[in-house]
């Protein structure tokens, strides 16, 4: 098992249970991430470029396994990942593209991903929850698909049609394009780090960008090299919010030259994301109230203080993984580096 947690000397890929036994024992959560990040020296950078660096790795994945399947967004980073494969002519075998059911939220998909997946000539689908998928998961209350691992409570429910529990996983390498690097500055020294909340810790999923500390190093020292170069030091960890500095962190770790992808941005009132927001705006109102209840009872089971401003809706708490030093050869905790509370510097 790769991403995973512990709590109480038990393994935990479910966050749900992983908050239950939390709430019983009291104990700490600690997140692991893959043990090649252990003993890997960030400090020094790869000398070869991100793009063959990426090449060698699909290289590898496609010796290694019977199929390559790339879950395809339309996004820039998975869009990065596909074309790797695509310019070095390595086989992919099959494109997953997943919806919500929603139109006006899955325009991401419909106007960038499906177009795109087409001009390549290799086979995909499309994977969505219809609207009998909703009624029976908010007011049925049944257990659905990938439920299991699902931290967003998220008013769509595309996330569950990523879940591999219902994939073929034998002999398969699903390839996702996870994930960017996060980067703090601490007393002169950088940090990469990861939460939770960005890298599905689910098996058999391969997480392209972050699964392999050469590929991630390369990334942070890309995009602090482009900080060092573009801002004063004061503003080094504001421009480390990804959210709201989108295209210089995609133009920073070579992930396009011009912006031709769409932007996730929030809604007007900063709550819940945009696509979220075109959903609710979208769906009967019936299936929003109801979802509102799911929200209620995650509050009363878990607890308010495991989400984000206490909405179930925004996510669980990310839980950091170790703060890994690209400055000095160092690992270090979140409880060294912030003994007060985790607070961007």
């Amino acid at each position: 098992m790769s991403w995973h947690y512990t709590c109480n000397h038990k393994k935990f890929i479910d966050k749900t249970a992983l908050l239950q036994e939390y709430n019983a024992s009291k104990q700490a959560i600690e997140f692991h991430i893959p043990k090649a990040y252990d003993n890997y020296d960030f400090s020094v950078p790869p000398h070869e470029p991100l793009e063959e660096l990426c090449r060698l790795k699909a290289l590898e994945l496609r010796e290694n396994n019977d199929k390559i399947v790339i879950w395809y967004s339309g996004g820039c980073d998975s869009h990065y990942v596909l074309n790797i494969f695509l310019k070095n002519k390595i086989k992919v075998d099959k494109l997953v593209m997943v919806k919500s059911g929603f139109k006006q939220a899955d325009f991401e998909i419909d106007q960038y991903a499906i177009p795109y997946a087409k001009s390549t000539g290799i086979d995909f689908t499309v994977r969505q929850p219809n609207m009998a998928y909703y009624e029976e998961y908010y007011i049925g209350k049944k257990q659905m698909l990938g439920t299991v691992h699902n931290m967003w409570h998220h008013f769509r429910l595309n996330n569950h049609f990523e879940n591999l529990e219902h994939c073929d996983t034998d002999g398969v390498a699903n390839i996702f394009g996870n994930e960017k690097p996060t980067l703090q500055f601490i007393d002169g020294k950088w940090y990469t780090y990861f939460l939770d909340v960005a890298v599905t810790p689910q098996p058999h999923q391969i997480n392209f960008f972050c699964d392999y500390p050469d590929i991630h190093s390369k990334q942070c020292h890309m995009l602090v090299n482009e900080i060092q170069l573009m801002k004063n030091q004061r503003d080094y960890n504001n421009i480390t919010k990804h959210n709201e500095n989108q295209d210089f962190w995609n133009r920073s770790i070579g992930r396009y030259n011009k912006n031709s992808f769409p932007l996730k941005l929030m809604t007007v009132d900063n709550q819940y994301n945009n696509k979220d927001a075109l959903a609710i705006q979208q769906a009967p109102e019936y299936l929003v109230e109801a979802w509102k209840v799911h929200k209620n009872e995650m509050l009363e089971e878990l607890g308010g203080q495991n989400f984000n401003n206490g909405d179930p809706g925004l996510g669980t708490i990310g839980v950091f993984s170790k703060f890994y030093c690209i400055s000095e050869k160092s690992t270090k905790t979140v409880d060294e580096l912030f003994p007060n509370g985790f607070k961007s510097q």
